[in-house]
Formats: C-alpha cells, sequence, structure tokens
C-alpha cells in the first residue's frame, strides 16, 4: 500500500468543514519477557491505521479505522453528523507549515531484527542473576517500536517520519534473612545493536543493590538531597510538566492564577524546558499529530514562568501560540496535551562544588515512583549519605516530598552534568493514554531543606 500516494491524491479542500485531518500510523512492535529464568513472552505485531479529525460548527468529530481504501468516504460521514455546537469557535485556521520529512531508520530499525535474537541476548542477561545467591526473584523484560508517522490537514500541512526505540529492564529482588532489597538495570538504545555487551552494566547494579540489604533507615528529617539526574528529571517531569500542560488550566480560575506567566517560581538560575526536537530519544516528536512542529519551549526561564504546552485549541482558549504537544499514544486516541523531553537546563556548578555545598546531606541516585502535582513524592531506591564532599555510605529512605513551588526556589546549585534519560519501557499516562513516550532529566541539582522520611 503506497500511503505516500494515497495522502498526496487525497483531496482534503473539498470535505465541507471548517478543517480537517489524516494521521496515518505504520507500526512495528516486539516484546519479550522472562519470569525468575522462564520465558514468558515472545511475540511481535504490525499495525496499519489512520485517525481522521473533521471540525464543523465549533465541535469536533473524529473516528480511528484500518480501512485505508475510503479515507475521503469516511471524512465525508465525519462531516455529515449531527450537529451538536457544544465547542469554541475558532478564531483562526492552524498555520500551514508546508511538508516535513525525516526518514531515518530504514537500515537499523528494530524490525528487522530477528525475533529470536532478541530472546537469545535477553535471556543471557536474565541468566547473570543466578551467579548472585542473594537475588531471590528476578523479572527481564524487552520491548520495542517502529512507527512511520504521516499526515496531511486541510491547509496544507503533510509530514512524514519515522521513530523507533528498544529497551529493557532487569529487575531483581534480593533477600538477606528478613532483609530485602528491589531495583532494576535498564538499557535504551535507538538501534538493537546498542544493547549488546551491557553484562557489566547489570552485575555492577546488582552488586550495588547487596549493599543496600543491611543498609540503616534514614533519621526523618529535612535535609540537602542532591538529586541526580534521573531523579531531577522524574521531579521536572510529575510535579512541573504536568502542571505545565494548559488542558489542566481550561475552566480553572484558580489554576490560571497560580500559573500565571511572569510570575518568579524559582530561583533566579532554574530553566526548564520541552523540546520535541532530540531524535534519538523517546520524547522525539518534531511536528505533533495536530500538524504544528515543536521548537524550544521555556517553561521556566531564569526563575520566572515563561510558557506552557499548547494543543492548538488549548493555544487558542487562552490567546497564546501551539507548541507541538499535541499528542496520542497511537492512530487509535485522538491528540491532547503531552510533555516531549522536559528538562532542567545546565547550570555552572562542578559536581565536586556541588557535593561539598551538599555536606551532611542525602544523595538520591535512583527511585521507584514519583507522584506529581503542588505537593510531589518521590521514592528513592538507591540512596547515600554525603561525608567530605562525596557520596558516601548506602542509606534507605521511604520518600522524599515537598511542595512544588517552594522545591524550585529551594535549589541552591545545579551543576554541569546535563543527562536527558529515556526509556523503552513504560511512558507517560494521561486520561487513559498510556503509555506515551517521554524523555526527562537535567543536570544534578542540588535542593535544601527536603523532607526525607
Amino acid at each position: 500500500m503506497d500511503i505516500q500516494k494515497m495522502l498526496a491524491t487525497l483531496d482534503l479542500k473539498s470535505i465541507p468543514c471548517e478543517y480537517c485531518d489524516v494521521r496515518i500510523e505504520e507500526v512495528f512492535e516486539s516484546s519479550v519477557g522472562f519470569q525468575n529464568h522462564e520465558l514468558v513472552t515472545s511475540l511481535e505485531k504490525s499495525s496499519v491505521g489512520a485517525f481522521l479529525r473533521v471540525r464543523k460548527n465549533n465541535q469536533w468529530y473524529f473516528s480511528a479505522t484500518t480501512d485505508l481504501t475510503t479515507l475521503k468516504e469516511q471524512l465525508l460521514t465525519l462531516a455529515n453528523s449531527l450537529d451538536f455546537s457544544t465547542g469554541s469557535t475558532w478564531t483562526k485556521l492552524p498555520e500551514n507549515y508546508g511538508h516535513f520529512e525525516n526518514i531515518s531508520y530504514t537500515k537499523n530499525n528494530p524490525s528487522l531484527i530477528f525475533l529470536n535474537e532478541k530472546v537469545e541476548l535477553i535471556k543471557q542477561y536474565d541468566a547473570l542473576s543466578l551467579k548472585h545467591p542473594l537475588v531471590k526473584t528476578s523479572r527481564s523484560r524487552y520491548t520495542d517500536i517502529y512507527k512511520v508517522k504521516s499526515f496531511k490537514n486541510s491547509v496544507g500541512t503533510s509530514y512524514r517520519y519515522d521513530f523507533t526505540q528498544c529497551g529493557a529492564a532487569f529487575v531483581f529482588e534480593l533477600a538477606d534473612g528478613d532483609k530485602m532489597f528491589t531495583d532494576q538495570a535498564s538499557l535504551y538504545g535507538e538501534t538493537f545493536a546498542e544493547l549488546a555487551n551491557k553484562q557489566d552494566k547489570i552485575i555492577s547494579v546488582i552488586q550495588e543493590c547487596e549493599k543496600f540489604l543491611h543498609a540503616p533507615l534514614v533519621a526523618e528529617g529535612k535535609y540537602k538531597v542532591v538529586l541526580a539526574p534521573e531523579i531531577a528529571g522524574v521531579f521536572v517531569h510529575e510535579s512541573f510538566g504536568h502542571n505545565s500542560e494548559a488542558d489542566s488550566l481550561l475552566g480553572d480560575p484558580a489554576a490560571k492564577e497560580t500559573w500565571k506567566l511572569g510570575k518568579k517560581v524559582a530561583a533566579d538560575f532554574v530553566s526548564i524546558v520541552d523540546c520535541g526536537t532530540h531524535q534519538g530519544g523517546s520524547g522525539y516528536c518534531p511536528i505533533d499529530d495536530e500538524g504544528h512542529k515543536a521548537g524550544k519551549t521555556y517553561l521556566i526561564k531564569d526563575g520566572i514562568l515563561t510558557g506552557r504546552l499548547h494543543s492548538f485549541d488549548t493555544a487558542l482558549a487562552l490567546n497564546e501560540e501551539p507548541t507541538g504537544n499535541g499528542r496520542a499514544i497511537n492512530f487509535e486516541h485522538d491528540p491532547i496535551v503531552r510533555m516531549t523531553s522536559t528538562y532542567i537546563e545546565n547550570g555552572t556548578n562542578s559536581l565536586e562544588e556541588l557535593f561539598k555545598m551538599a555536606e551532611g546531606g542525602i544523595y538520591i541516585e535512583t527511585y521507584n515512583y514519583g507522584t506529581g502535582g503542588d505537593l510531589f513524592t518521590i521514592s528513592p531506591s538507591r540512596a547515600y549519605t554525603i561525608k567530605d564532599g562525596k557520596i558516601s555510605t548506602p542509606i534507605r529512605a521511604s520518600v522524599i516530598s515537598g511542595q512544588l513551588f517552594e522545591t524550585l526556589h529551594n535549589i541552591e546549585a545545579i551543576a554541569n552534568d546535563y543527562e536527558l534519560k529515556h526509556s523503552a519501557l513504560g511512558g507517560c499516562g494521561k486520561l487513559g493514554q498510556f503509555p506515551l513516550p517521554v524523555s526527562d532529566g537535567g543536570p544534578t541539582i542540588l535542593v535544601k531543606d527536603m523532607q526525607v522520611s
């Protein structure tokens, strides 16, 4: 099926409506899973489908289909739907961005690798924990995706680009008597070849986990806390990123006031960005599912709230500009406001300087989960005391927590070791759309007066 030719000949201007678009996705996925060294999942699948949208009389009409031979007829059916007139009036049409194309992975995407090769690699990694007698249970998962997205709308924008990622996670539960500890080693790559020869990384994680079996519990209280790039990323995503999605403000006057642009919300040297153009990562989305090009959107610039994330509808509702953040998890769903790659920008402190400032504090390296909102929590996995300006002994903490804006003001230092973190397993969830690939990260940061328990 020649999808490019199909879209090229599809006359959207003949559809009797204010606006319409068609998004087509060609998808290949595979997954492998081991439970306590037994193969429990080994599958691959492919699909092709389209999502159709028609805007008429202030209302959206849309449908998903796998029948690509009758797209015009289906659009006409949507355009002739009953008029409910419950939406808001558009004051302008979307911008015509012309054609965008970036097909980069035709020769090295995971769909070209035989499934048995993927099973064999994960089996080898899964077996590494057998050499460690303290590992009592284990789970190993691998997943990949290769997707080609094609789009055309009635104002003239069209695009075609591909996205790929693959990754694995190896979860270990260690036990020594009544002492238990669980953590995981994770791998990520654009290509399957990038996941090879990672035995040393997995073994080092297991060995580090052993140190936490008999680690002391933290004394509850407020500490200077150093957050590794992974933890800084989950804090930014869960606590700040979701609040920056503009649909959360609609119909909520109190939220609009709290998130009023121009307000000082963080220390002067804090800048937070969302950007969809980082190719090679989970958050890559150079042009969104509504046909709006992504760019670098400053949410905080030098401590000032300067922007938020938009779909076309939310941008019109708040009299702002679209940011390229109208995203859907697949062709069966409509676009909603979602993050892409969200991160804190680099600081000027060296790691050595930062850890000296954090004397007597706690370093959080990995986490189990995080929750966001005005009040946030992060459950640490591997945490350490800081002594003599260096990472010292393992310590066990249940949760770190705080109020969002207070924590942003309490950032004392930002290192210059920025990292963007990616994951092929899981993703972001919102309004029933899970998992959406996203990235988050930043440099190592130091926060004062953070509650630890």
